[in-house]
């Protein structure tokens, strides 16, 4: 099994129409896959057979899924699926295609790898999905991919014996940024404009510190609902001429090789792919402790200072300023960020541990619907014992 070709079929759902992280995760497993050898097909939800908007490996197979959501749908991706006898399903992104996954893979008799990327809190609190719906999908998967170990760690006991903790990855900078910068720097984030990003909470700290870094620019790489109140916000903080909105690009390296550090204000994230990117160009960067996954990215005073209080006034401030005062230390931190990368985040890393998920997944086999049944009421007897 170990140097055998899988064939396998990705189900992401919109790599025909955005380009947010949980398609560039899907494009570049895929193409990981595919690189390897594998035979790898994409599935997505696109009535106009759209081309993906992530380069795809020629060898890969792009299949369009309808978007609509019933019966009729829901049998028509079965049968696609069928149709090309996969040896394993992978399943990217579940806010919208919760259960789906798991009953055309138990259908087929096909193991199944769910890959979940935000952080599984924010869906609840958004009433999107409840967590009893997400748990209801884990109990059909073989294997559960998550990013952290704090999101393992909030699953019941039951779950625990086939969940693969494996961080995102990105492709690797060509060029290094330079920390120290010139007589102008910029403090970059990069971040679709949007409340969750608490981008208007970025400014308000910048706006702090901003009067004492006249040398100083802040960034913000990104498109969306809340440009014009964030454009109006800098303009009433009275910091419209160091705050640059950039606008969305699809080529955000050539900023990070420009900037001096990074900052991710936002509070929840799963594993936010932005500052893995500026960990790649050797970027030191700024987040706030309590959101997972940036937490785990910065060790705080190695590669980037957290902030501990999230949304107290001053604290993300303090540690800007803290970068934003001394080229000596954004070299070190920048040079320990793409240590750290390196080490735990490259593209070898993780294809490794994805592929070796996915053998892993085959050889477990499917589960059944016998083996669900069972789980399921080991699922309700444990919530019923626990009130």
């Amino acid at each position: 099994m170990k140097d055998e070709h899988l064939k396998i079929s990705f189900i992401v759902p919109w790599i025909t129409k955005g380009r947010g992280g949980t398609e560039n995760v899907g494009q570049l497993m895929a193409n990981a896959m595919a690189d390897r050898g594998h035979d790898v097909h994409i599935y997505t939800f696109d009535d106009q057979k759209s081309p993906s908007k992530w380069p795809l490996n020629s060898r890969i197979w792009l299949h369009h899924l309808a978007e609509r959501e019933d019966a009729k749908s829901n049998n028509q991706m079965t049968i696609a699926l069928a149709e090309t006898c996969p040896d394993l399903i992978v399943g990217l992104h579940m806010n919208r295609t919760l259960l789906r996954y798991t009953v055309a893979a138990q259908k087929i008799g096909v193991p199944l790898v769910l890959s979940e990327h935000i952080d599984p809190h924010f869906p609840n609190r958004l009433g999107v999905f409840s967590d009893e719906q997400r748990q209801a999908a884990f109990v059909g998967a073989t294997r559960l991919h998550l990013l952290t170990g704090a999101f393992k760690d909030g699953l019941p006991d039951y779950f625990q014996s086939k969940v693969d903790v494996i961080p995102n990855t990105v492709a690797h900078a060509g060029t290094a940024c330079d920390p120290k910068g010139g007589d102008a720097k910029t403090v970059l984030t990069v971040a679709r404009l949007v409340p969750r990003k608490n981008l208007a909470h970025l400014i308000d700290e910048f706006a702090l510190i901003a009067g004492h870094h006249k040398a100083w620019t802040l960034d913000i790489l990104g498109d969306g609902p809340e440009l014009k109140n964030l454009q109006s916000r800098a303009k009433n903080k009275g910091v419209a001429s160091q705050v640059r909105f950039l606008g969305h690009s699809d080529a955000p390296y050539a900023y990070l090789e420009q900037a001096q550090a990074f900052v991710l204000p936002s509070l929840f994230e799963g594993f936010p792919m932005s500052s893995l990117e500026a960990m790649a160009h050797g970027l030191p960067l700024v987040g706030y402790a309590a959101c997972n996954g940036i937490n785990e990215q910065i060790v705080d005073g190695l590669n980037g200072r957290l902030a501990a209080r999230s949304l107290e006034t001053g604290c993300l401030a303090k540690c800007l300023d803290e970068l934003m005062s001394d080229d000596s230390l954004r070299l070190k931190m920048g040079a320990a960020s793409k240590q750290r990368f390196d080490t735990l985040y490259s593209n070898t890393v993780v294809f490794d541990a994805w592929e070796n998920m996915f053998r892993a997944a085959v050889e477990n086999g499917p589960i059944t619907i016998e083996t669900h049944a069972k789980a399921n009421a080991q699922h309700a007897l444990s919530a019923l014992m626990n009130g």
